[in-house]
């Protein structure tokens, strides 16, 4: 299994590749390439000042140029323009100086065959003069001449002749020296790398590591650690997001405790009264009757609505569940509805009205806008004060129809409101038998509607009553 190498260890890798390659590449400028790097800068000079002086040969401050362009170029030079000449002060050093004019005239053809300027590159000679009086030539390791011949057409079809000699020292003792000069930087600057990338990578991974330790923690089910690294932005970002995290993980873990206990509250509460009213059936003679035994069959459904309600949602969260969308009439969706609540209003003394102008035709999954519709009954009747009036309000604005239910309830509370719409959470946790429920009849809801890309939403005071509505696109019913 291969071994994830840790960030301190990667940091520490890629900052001494990169100051090794750095120092590799100051090696090859500095010391590998240094000659040639200085053959090419001394070529491009004499060039130049051939250029220039070839610019400046009808200026009358011409011999001011030549003077000025030997000195600051440590060049020798020579102009024969006609029968006049000038040159710099004739040094033994300088070759232009000793050249005959058979020389010249071999350098003026190769010039001219080569577009109008040459340069020679010469292995320099030390020039010594002997007892006897001649002249000794000898070859000087290392060091070059540099001979440029640029020919221009002067005035009245003269040829002007421009010579320009310098020379290329050895660089072997510079290398040399470079090369020493870098060995020592080069350990220095690699030593003090590796320190600076461990500090580095220390200040960077610390946090990190802070983190991860909390985050085990929290893995652990501690979820009450408060993630603190710092460092740098992203770290202050990563840490803000843990403690979101946290407080979201939190939540859910609390609202879990609440559906356990909501769900068997509810589980309990029918089964006691199965195994009561079966067990009075069994023991006392008389008992058997049809409203015993309507008691069972209610308690009975009770338990098969919860037990679907959990599967319903669990499913609609997996996305387990499919649409069956069709055209038909919202409207008389919501009369038939109603019907099955006329118990309510007949024993309970509910006053359930629906106001609507006309019929009103949609596409969506008339099942599953039931359940919406029973959700949002439900809840109006569980959390109905005195004030039993529930009034449901069909409206059109456009092209979209809205359905609102309206209770005159208990209400709920703005700190409230953004939460009901979550698995698990209930308002009233008191299991009061008239608001018994398990929680998860909004969820539902709002796992429904947004199957359907509805638009839906909640309008609540306290004391004054809860609004429950949805928004769907109206169609003809021509359509279907």
């Amino acid at each position: 299994m291969k071994t994830e190498t840790s960030l301190q260890w990667k940091l520490v890798k890629y900052l001494l590749a990169f100051v090794i390659a750095l120092l590799a590449l100051l090696w090859l400028f500095q010391v590998v390439f240094l000659d040639s790097f200085y053959q090419r800068f001394k070529i491009e000079g004499i060039e130049k000042i051939g250029n220039t002086l070839a610019a400046n040969l009808e200026s009358d401050k011409f011999p001011d140029i030549v003077a000025q362009q030997a000195r600051q170029n440590d060049a020798c030079i020579r102009v024969l323009y006609g029968i006049f000449q000038i040159q710099t002060t004739n040094t033994m050093g300088c070759q232009i100086y000793n050249l005959n004019d058979s020389d010249i005239a071999q350098y003026v053809a190769k010039a001219e065959a080569n577009g109008g300027s040459y340069l020679d590159i010469q292995s320099e000679k030390v020039i010594s003069e002997l007892p006897n009086g001649n002249l000794l030539f000898s070859n000087k390791q290392g060091s070059r001449n540099l001979i440029y011949f640029k020919v221009v057409e002067g005035r009245r079809n003269q040829k002007d002749i421009i010579m320009v000699n310098t020379h290329i020292s050895p660089v072997n003792a510079t290398t040399e020296t470079l090369r020493t000069q870098l060995g020592y930087i080069s350990m220095i600057v690699i030593v003090a790398s590796v320190g600076l990338a461990f500090l580095m990578s220390r200040r960077i991974v610390k946090p990190i590591v802070n983190i991860n330790q909390s985050a085990r923690q929290m893995a652990e089910g501690n979820y009450d650690i408060v993630f603190t690294g710092k460092g740098y932005k992203e770290i202050t970002q990563l840490n803000d997001t843990m403690n979101h995290t946290t407080r979201k993980l939190k939540e859910v873990d609390q609202m879990r405790r609440d559906l356990i206990a909501n769900v068997s509250h509810d589980l309990r509460t029918p089964l006691t009264m199965i195994s009561g009213y079966g067990e009075m059936m069994r023991d006392l003679p008389g008992e058997n009757t049809p409203e015993n035994v309507q008691v069972i069959i209610d308690e009975a459904h009770r338990l098969s609505n919860l037990v679907n309600d959990l599967l319903d949602l669990s499913k609609l969260q997996e996305n387990k569940i499919e649409l069956h969308a069709q055209h038909f009439d919202l409207t008389q969706l919501i009369e038939t509805v109603l019907h099955r609540y006329e118990k309510f209003m007949t024993q309970d003394g509910f006053d359930i009205q629906f106001e609507h102008q006309e019929s009103v035709w949609v596409n969506a999954d008339p099942d599953r806008l039931g359940q919406v519709l029973y959700n949002f009954i439900n809840n109006a009747i569980n959390y109905s004060l005195e004030d039993k009036r529930i009034l449901i309000r069909q409206s059109i604005d456009g092209s979209q129809v809205r359905v609102e239910v309206e209770d005159h309830g208990e209400g709920i509370s703005e700190d409230k409101l953004s939460y009901i719409w979550d698995r698990y959470y209930k308002v009233d946790k008191t299991h009061k038998r008239s608001s018994a429920g398990s929680g998860i009849g909004l969820a539902i809801v709002r796992e429904i509607l947004e199957l359907h890309h509805a638009q839906y939403g909640v309008k609540s005071e306290v004391g004054q009553g809860s609004v429950f509505w949805f928004e769907l696109l109206i169609v003809s019913d021509r359509e279907s």
